[in-house]
Parts: C-alpha cells; sequence; structure tokens
C-alpha cells in the first residue's frame, strides 16, 4: 500500500510539473491576429484596452481593432454620474486620438443617459466615423438637446 502512495505521489508531482511548464508558456502570444481580432470584435473597447496587459504582442493590436463599442454602462454607476459620465466622453475621444487610422466595420455608442447635451462631440465622433468609412454606426439610448447637430445627416 505504501508503493501505492509513493507512485501516486510521483505521478502527481509529474503533473504538475507539466501544469507548471504549461503556465509558464505564453499561448495567447501564439494566436493569429484574425483570430485575436475575433476575439476582441465581441468586447466593449473598455475591456480592449484591458487586453493590452495579456502580453508584449497585445499591447498595441487594440488599435486597429475594426469595430469601436463604447458602452457608458461600464463607466457608471448609479452614485458620481456625473463625474464617470465625463470620464466616458474623455476615454472616447482619447481612443479615437489615438488609433492607429483602420477603417472602422461598426462604430456602436450606448449611452445611459436619455438625453445627451454634447452634440458637438457626438457629432465630432461620427465625422471621425466616417472619415474611417464606417459600416455601421449604431446609436443607443440618446436623444440629441441640440438641433445644431449633424451626426445624423449622413454627409460625407
Amino acid at each position: 500500500m505504501e508503493a501505492e502512495g509513493n507512485s501516486s505521489s510521483s505521478s502527481s508531482t509529474a503533473a504538475n510539473k507539466k501544469l507548471m511548464n504549461i503556465n509558464n508558456e505564453d499561448r495567447i502570444s501564439g494566436l493569429y491576429e484574425p483570430l485575436i481580432h475575433h476575439i476582441l470584435f465581441f468586447m466593449d473597447k473598455k475591456e480592449v484596452l484591458q487586453t493590452s496587459l495579456l502580453s508584449k504582442r497585445w499591447t498595441n493590436l487594440w488599435r486597429s481593432v475594426r469595430t469601436l463599442k463604447f458602452h457608458e454602462d461600464s463607466w457608471t454607476n448609479r452614485r458620481n454620474f456625473k463625474l464617470k459620465k465625463g470620464k466616458f466622453k474623455f476615454f472616447v475621444d482619447t481612443v479615437l486620438l489615438i488609433r492607429d487610422g483602420s477603417d472602422i466595420d461598426k462604430f456602436d455608442l450606448y449611452f445611459l443617459s436619455a438625453e445627451y447635451d454634447d452634440s458637438r462631440r457626438i457629432d465630432r465622433w461620427v465625422t471621425y466615423a466616417q472619415k474611417r468609412r464606417v459600416q455601421v454606426l449604431r446609436f443607443g439610448g440618446v436623444s440629441i438637446l441640440s438641433s445644431n447637430t449633424n451626426c445624423f445627416s449622413g454627409r460625407s
């Protein structure tokens, strides 16, 4: 019986060593770029940026993702709504500023607030998307308060 205990103990130690080797291996960096972009397609832009911490190869991949999903609910909670709302606007502006300039397939903006009083900023975001040949432009949860906005005009 003791021999069995030693045998299972040594085999479990070998299995642990094998698992440790697997865990030290960087498998994420080995993924093909189209697969990475497919994975990132389903994520909010805030989550996409967080993936840059996964490996060195992923550090700048977010800049060329062709689907931009910005959802205000990932930035807000019931407390400090105004403060968080400002951070969301700043985040969208910053991401658009430092992207690599590649075309956009889908630009998705979702706001929690029923009314959004910054029509100039929204117009700037839409113009940015149009310049990058956006295929699908989607807004959710927003009513524009200003009649001066051109964001739904479809101008090129």
